[in-house]
């Protein structure tokens, strides 16, 4: 710990380690001072006419002017918040509509100009994990299939995260409706989180024997259309280079007979953006064999098909907030946090409900805007107004919700927890605009 007198009666404390930060200002708050300012994650305590400012955050010069240089440290990110009149679940609407079914949401206007122009028997849908917007626009050639056929952006589901996005993309319905709200969702009946893809702990990460697919069941979009309706995505065990394996699958599945709508998924290149960040050269490298194996495939396409690729979310690169380690908020909730780093839930014990949004702002409010739930659903964030909510939605949601607005992500997991490079979940447009491609044959 490094300690600065700036002025008479006004110190200025530095921490190596975010746990002792935490617990310096839970020790200051139980000698009476209050938290009166917050800066760039810095929290200013007083009492009296006594002052502290605590940071885990390096700044550079500490003198009489460090209020002014944590504000110059701030950075200003574009947030986009979830449209659910303009992302893949209007397109999935008027594909809905193109082959007879009920559309769910507003059709897609982009959609239905191209239905115009051509009855297309075969119509295919393909995420690719993460390519939002700035992964396609810095990490792709300009001559590359996808930006040569790139037509317009949405805004990508929200959370802009895989479990959540893919699952709605797959029913052709919000989030707020699957139940499909996060990464991890805590279960009150076994009193665990648990990682919905595959039934783990999210803390241990000990089998369960339970599962997030037969908890919250879905349907794909197509069950009910006249069509040879198929889903095509990797062996999760072998997911490294399986994409052109995917598409293979994919073409093979084409009954050139019947009409046909297909759900098919990738992985990269999100996880190589986790573990290396959003522009690294192999994240380059690999987009450059997605692209290829997709010029490929596009040739090997039959007449009359719509090829519509798009992403679940973007991604941005992070760094971390232990909140693993931060007593002062965690003694306040009823069960561990859940959901996702970067769209994170809250159940708060009934005595701190009014402290506990005011102790939030103050340690995160740079980096995290606290809201109620019931005012997320409100707001749109999970889905439509007129949406009627998954009977899980409550509990998964539970009191607060904080959404991140810049680089940050809380580590609730503990000391194991992943540590990403790129991640997330939040409402930069590095995350919520995504590309939509379109090629047709």
């Amino acid at each position: 710990m490094e300690k600065v007198v700036i002025k008479e009666k006004y110190e200025y404390w530095y921490f190596e380690q975010q746990q002792d930060f935490f617990k310096a200002i839970e020790n200051l708050l139980q000698q009476g001072y209050q938290i009166t300012d917050s800066l760039h994650l810095c929290v200013e305590l007083s009492k009296d006419d006594y002052q502290y400012l605590l940071s885990y955050i390096p700044v550079s010069p500490v003198d009489e002017n460090i209020k002014e240089t944590l504000s110059s440290m701030d950075e200003t990110y574009k947030l986009v918040y979830p449209n659910y009149s303009q992302c893949i679940l209007n397109t999935i609407a008027s594909i809905r509509n193109h082959f007879g079914g009920r559309a769910e949401y507003s059709l897609d206007p982009y959609m239905e100009e191209i239905f115009k122009e051509k009855n297309y028997k075969n119509v295919i849908v393909l995420l690719l994990d993460g390519l939002g917007e700035n992964i396609l626009e810095q990490n792709v050639e300009a001559d590359s299939f996808l930006k040569k056929n790139h037509l317009y952006t949405n805004t990508a589901i929200y959370p802009s995260t895989t479990a959540a996005a893919t699952t709605a993309t797959l029913c052709g319905l919000s989030p707020i409706r699957t139940g499909w709200l996060g990464w991890a969702n805590y279960f009150k009946e076994i009193k665990r989180n648990i990682v919905l893809f595959t039934g783990k702990d999210y803390f241990t990460d000990e089998a369960t024997g339970f599962s997030g697919f037969k908890a919250l069941p879905t349907k794909p979009f197509f069950h009910d259309l006249n069509v040879n309706g198929t889903i095509h995505q990797p062996n999760f065990a072998k997911r490294k280079k399986q994409f052109k394996k995917v598409v293979r699958h994919s073409l093979k599945s084409i009954k050139r007979k019947k009409k046909n709508v297909q759900y098919v998924y990738y992985t990269q290149p999100d996880s190589l953006m986790h573990t290396n960040g959003a522009y690294h050269d192999e994240v380059c490298k690999r987009l450059k064999e997605i692209d290829d194996i997709l010029v490929w495939y596009s040739k090997k396409l039959p007449k009359d098909t719509l090829l519509i690729i798009s992403a679940d979310h973007g991604h941005t690169n992070v760094e971390p907030i232990d909140l693993y380690q931060c007593e002062i908020l965690l003694k306040m909730l009823n069960h561990n946090p859940a959901n996702d780093s970067r769209c994170i839930t809250f159940s708060v014990k009934d005595e701190y409900r009014s402290i506990f949004p005011t102790i939030f702002e103050a340690l995160f409010g740079y980096a995290y805007d606290i809201m109620p739930s019931s005012e997320a659903i409100r707001k749109e964030f999970f889905g439509k107004e007129e949406d009627i909510p998954c009977s899980r939605a409550y509990d998964f949601l539970a009191d607060y919700v904080a959404v991140a607005k810049n680089k940050y992500y809380f580590n609730y997991k503990g000391s194991n927890g992943e540590l990403f490079k790129s991640h997330h979940a939040g409402i930069t447009a590095d995350e919520m605009l995504v590309p939509v491609i379109v090629f047709r044959k």
